[in-house]
């Protein structure tokens, strides 16, 4: 190994992936870790409890990559298979390991039960290799070296897998590396205000020549993200290049910037409201909570959220926030004049510096050709008056929801800090 950075591709085993029954948060955690160390994973697979195709992804997989990491099909049932996969494809006989066997057998008499012998096929690996200690369950991991590649199996269970990754693979694959070592570091620059294709558009000579530092875009409801990355052998080497990269970004599209990192929306909105020791109060109907709950999972909120009314009823509207019933008979619960009166509302409900409202149509139903599904009004108000926004988002629920509290919290994030709110 060395000179060139280690290509690694990771293998998930197990039918229940593939019929959706679990998540596989192993493979973005394995990916993550391997990136940390400057591992580059180029290729993923999920694979069911079948020998024959287990054999077959392991067979393609150590013909283009450095070393592969196995995750799941450890355990002790017959369709447990990754042990024996590895085994048929290295062409070595499985043997036992006699101290695996006695550290069983003691984790069995310790809970007064005797094992079986498909526990005791936990002991076993392919001849030349070793187990890998599990310090949280009885399935022991394996490294083996084949042909200058390195192959890793690791248990399903994520605190076991989580567990093996950190004391047991990393160190291994870290020290192959030796100088080579190059971890990846990387920086998100989080958007608002501007869509994925007119970002990329501006910054196309990031994109089209980019070496080192690589710059990749993402786009979910309500933002667009920039994730900058880096190999550099240290920490404030790394801190240089992006530094300077993010620098030439922010004189290009710096206006759509609202936070880095790990600085979410609702964090960026906190610490407008925090910086100018002020509060909020929300009035949500459409999002349902959303916007409220999104607040409230910064810690430290209590600085700033007093309180907020999920008004889904139009007696609530009238009831609590004060929206005069000749609004809505009018205009109707979704409507700009009702969003208007809802921010207000919840501010003198609350006794708040800020109030922030939400009322539209989610779907899939309920939508007219006057008001389609989609549409929505979002207003925050303050001393000074209300503002409101009224933008029509066709999509899911769930996106619906997610793009409108988005929007909820930057309009109050820019009104608090002075930054004209603009109607889309």
């Amino acid at each position: 190994m060395g000179q060139q950075p280690l290509k690694a591709e990771l293998v998930s085993v197990g039918t229940e992936l593939l019929l959706g029954e679990i998540v596989d948060t192993n493979a973005a955690y394995m990916s993550q870790r391997l990136a940390e160390i400057g591992v580059d994973v180029h290729f993923r697979h999920t694979v069911g409890d079948n020998l024959d195709r287990i054999v077959s992804v392991l067979e393609l997989a150590l013909s283009r990559s450095d070393t592969v990491l196995i995750c799941g099909g450890l355990g002790p049932t017959q369709d447990d298979l990754t042990r024996e996969g590895v085994a048929q494809v290295t062409g070595r006989a499985l043997v036992s390991d006699p101290d695996a066997v006695t550290h069983l057998r003691e984790f069995f008499a310790q809970r007064g039960i005797t094992p079986t012998q498909n526990n005791l096929k936990q002991t076993t690996y392919p001849e030349g290799g070793r187990l890998l200690d599990n310090t949280c369950g009885t399935a022991p991991g394996l490294f083996v070296e084949h042909e200058g590649k390195l192959i890793f199996a690791v248990p399903g269970p994520p605190s076991e897998m989580r567990e093996m990754m950190q004391l047991q693979v990393l160190p291994i694959l870290a020290e192959q590396l030796g100088a080579d070592l190059r971890p990846v570091f990387t920086r998100v620059l989080r958007f608002c205000d501007i869509g994925e294709s007119t970002l990329t558009a501006e910054i196309a000579d990031f994109i089209d020549n980019q070496t080192d530092p690589t710059v990749a875009p993402y786009a979910k409801p309500g933002e667009v993200t920039l994730r900058l990355a880096t190999k550099a052998e240290t920490e404030a080497e790394a801190a240089q290049r992006l530094d300077e990269m993010e620098g030439t970004l922010r004189e290009q599209v710096g206006s759509f910037i609202y936070g880095v990192d790990d600085q979410t929306m609702e964090v960026a909105a906190g610490n407008a409201l925090r910086e100018k020791h002020a509060t909020v109060a929300v009035a949500e109907s459409c999002t349902g909570g959303l916007v409220a709950s999104r607040i409230t999972d910064v810690s430290g909120s209590s600085e700033y959220m007093l309180g907020g009314v999920v008004a889904y009823a139009n007696e609530i509207k009238q009831r609590l926030l004060g929206v005069p019933p000749e609004v809505l008979a009018e205009h109707g619960a979704v409507s700009e004049e009702t969003a208007r009166a809802m921010a207000a509302g919840a501010r003198k409900l609350f006794g708040a510096d800020y109030g922030v409202a939400t009322t539209g149509i989610a779907g899939p139903t309920g939508g007219t050709a006057e008001k389609p599904v989609g549409l929505v009004y979002v207003a925050v108000a303050d001393r000074d008056g209300v503002v409101v926004s009224e933008m029509t988002w066709p999509g899911t629920r769930e996106q619906f929801k997610q793009r409108v509290s988005q929007t909820a919290l930057n309009m109050l994030r820019k009104r608090v800090l002075g930054i004209e709110v603009q109607r889309p």
